[in-house]
Formats: C-alpha cells, sequence, structure tokens
C-alpha cells in the first residue's frame, strides 16, 4: 500500500491558519484598553481628531491613534465624529489599520507597508 500523507498536511495547515481568522471575523470590537497583542483585531468607537495618516479613535472607555495610509495616495476622508469600526494589527500600543468600516457599511482599505 503506497500511502502520500503529504496533501493531508497540507490541508490541516491550511484550515489551521484560517480558523484564527474566521473565528476574528465574528467576535465583537476589543475596547481600546483592552487590547490585546495579535496579528489582526478590531476595534469601534468615533473619529476624534484627524492627523496626516493617522486618527484618534475613542471608544467610550480609551483613546488610540490609528495609523492608517490609504491605498495609492487616496485620503481617507473620516470625519471628526464619525463612527467606525477599524480591523488591523496591534503591537505594542501601534494599531495599523489594514481596513476601516462606516457606519453605512462602506470598507475602506488601507495600503500594508
Amino acid at each position: 500500500m503506497n500511502f502520500n500523507p503529504t496533501p493531508t498536511i497540507v490541508l490541516t495547515g491550511l484550515f489551521a491558519l484560517l480558523m484564527p481568522f474566521e473565528v476574528g471575523a465574528q467576535k465583537a470590537p476589543n475596547q481600546i484598553e483592552n487590547l490585546p497583542n495579535a496579528r489582526v483585531t478590531s476595534i469601534s468607537g468615533e473619529v476624534t481628531k484627524l492627523l496626516d495618516d493617522e486618527f484618534i479613535l475613542n471608544d467610550g472607555k480609551g483613546q488610540i491613534i490609528i495609523e492608517a495610509e490609504p491605498q495609492l495616495g487616496q485620503p481617507i476622508n473620516l470625519s471628526v465624529g464619525e463612527k467606525v469600526t477599524v480591523v488591523g494589527n496591534y503591537d505594542d500600543n501601534e494599531f495599523k489599520a489594514l481596513s476601516i468600516t462606516r457606519a453605512n457599511g462602506e470598507t475602506l482599505q488601507i495600503h500594508d507597508d
């Protein structure tokens, strides 16, 4: 009998890599004060200040600076007071956005350098 375990190992590995993203997408956004260091997480709140390629997000319990460089140099066009959900990477007090979803459901993709 000739058994080749490679396809099984590859499929199991792919499933294991994709599973955290699927589970993470179903979770409610984190609170700024309790953000875990993670590859990908999400937070929701109100834009309180706009900076060059950053903005400050307040979730009612804390504030954080979000680094959000738009794709192809396009402006993000957020407004102070706008409510958004940001998906991105949080590590050592830095939050780098991957996407921003407005209250109306429009999603802005962010450049990931």
